[in-house]
């Protein structure tokens, strides 16, 4: 056996740049944020970029003009359609209340100073299925550019 025939990988390269992506639209609702017997509705935005495609940004726009953004992961929210996830500052589990297929509640914060945020879990769901459709499961590594990745991490700051 020469020498070149060793040490030969059959692993595919990955690709010189990102695979061209489809936009999805940001998911708008009213959602109801949980005060004790009452609630509030809190106007929700739902943003995903399939440049960053692990992630999705949450906007919640407050009374008064507070703007308080949370970045989850894509997979956590999807499990939190269906079952009790998340640990730490996020937690998020199915309530069969709320409609035909009930709600998502998301607790938001740390012990003692935390906010729950209700959302429509038909909804989120199918949100969540036009992302996996754009970027399915276990193709996010294609869409990130790791030439500039590695370079932003070189360069520093």
């Amino acid at each position: 056996m020469s020498d070149s025939s060793r040490d030969k990988t059959t692993q595919p390269p990955l690709p010189a740049r990102p695979l061209p992506t489809s936009p999805v639209a940001p998911w708008n609702i009213t959602a109801r944020q949980v005060r004790g017997e009452s609630d509030l509705p809190v106007e929700t935005t739902f943003h995903y970029d399939p440049e960053d495609p692990w992630a999705v940004r949450v906007t919640f726009r407050l009374s008064l003009g507070q703007v308080v953004d949370w970045t989850f992961s894509r997979d956590l929210l999807r499990s939190g359609t269906r079952v009790l996830s998340g640990e730490g500052d996020v937690r998020l589990w199915p309530l069969r209340c709320g409609g035909r297929e009930g709600r998502v509640r998301l607790r938001l914060g740390q012990a003692g100073a935390y906010a729950m945020v209700d959302v429509d879990r038909a909804g989120l769901r199918n949100w969540l299925a036009t992302t996996y459709a754009v970027v399915p499961e276990g193709e996010e590594a294609a869409r990130i550019d790791w030439a500039a990745e590695a370079s932003r991490l070189l360069t520093g700051p």
